[in-house]
């Protein structure tokens, strides 16, 4: 049995019971979830028809054979997850590999034909995630990296050189151990409290007097009992005609909040693979308790790294 999965209870992480889900720079819905029987036979295919062989320090293999059991070795050793193509199937490829119970080495391989499109950077976030929840201290890199592009990805996802990143032989390290510091951080603790809604009632035009006053993008919609029942975004009052309408009759139903317990790690996630701009922040109650948005994630970090500051320390947010 995989040692990692063994003593550290992979069924029970965020990415095993929630597939993540993203669109590529070509608007193209692709799925990262942990590898099954069918996509293990989908990934076989990927090494076998598209990723060049002797491509990165010796691998895939050249032969069908030994490259077939390659990819069922990684299945076995490994923690594997894959990169979901509605069209294509399997297009990408990250795993870790246990050195120590507390350090695993790192594989990336995305498909020539879906590289540049932003898959690689997701599933180097997704298989940081999975390390953190399954209390990993290190992610590991080392091998012939000739390729810029991978080079600038580990880093832009907070790897860090251990031997000069000039030369073709490239050894990387992820400190998870510092990571999870900033990622256990509660959304509570950066929100914005004071939190300007809309009712259903009140008109496009008075919306629109709300956003231009306060440079607002978007605003939640509550109901009499201050739970969100939409969001109103400055999109949405692009249309001229719009503006004749009460905002029940334009607002987004399908809204995206997050419980003021949740890290800011699942809140980073929901940014990046979601393009928002805001995300309204619900108690257990689904009751409406305040708002965060990207800019509250960087006065967290102007306050730690820039002031040696935490919002704990400092009292509270400042507004």
């Amino acid at each position: 049995m995989n040692p990692l999965v063994k003593t550290l209870s992979l069924k029970e992480t965020t990415i095993y019971n929630f597939p993540y889900t993203f669109l590529t720079r070509r608007n193209e819905p692709i799925i990262i979830q942990p590898i099954d029987d069918k996509t293990l036979a989908q990934l076989m295919d990927m090494y076998l028809q598209s990723v060049p062989r002797n491509s990165f320090d010796g691998l895939p293999p050249i032969r069908d054979d030994r490259c077939r059991n390659w990819v069922l070795d990684m299945d076995d050793r490994g923690i594997n997850l894959v990169a979901l193509s509605i069209k294509k199937g399997v297009v990408g490829h990250a795993a870790l590999f246990p050195i120590s119970e507390k350090v695993s080495e790192m594989l990336l391989v995305v498909s020539p034909h879906f590289q540049n499109l932003g898959i690689g950077t997701q599933l180097t976030r997704c298989i940081i995630q999975l390390a953190n929840e399954l209390c990993l201290e290190r992610i590991w890199l080392y091998g012939e990296m000739k390729d810029q592009n991978a080079k600038h990805v580990y880093k832009k996802c907070g790897f860090e050189y251990l031997s000069p990143h000039y030369i073709e032989e490239v050894e990387m390290v992820f400190d998870l151990k510092s990571y999870q510091k900033t990622m256990n951080v509660k959304v509570g603790q950066i929100m914005n409290k004071n939190v300007v809604t809309l009712n259903r009632n009140r008109t496009c035009l008075e919306a629109l007097d709300l956003f231009i006053r306060h440079n607002f993008g978007a605003l939640p919609v509550i109901d009499e009992d201050n739970r969100v029942i939409g969001i109103l975004s400055e999109t949405d009052l692009v249309v001229e005609t719009n503006l004749n309408l009460r905002v029940g009759d334009i607002l987004t139903m399908e809204v995206v909040t997050v419980q003021e317990n949740s890290n800011i790690e699942k809140l980073i996630r929901l940014f990046q693979s979601m393009r928002l701009r805001c995300i309204p922040v619900v108690n257990g109650e689904s009751r409406l308790v305040g708002i965060v948005g990207r800019k509250d994630i960087l006065s967290y970090y102007y306050l730690k790294f820039r002031l040696g500051l935490d919002f704990k320390d400092a009292g509270e947010k400042p507004h």
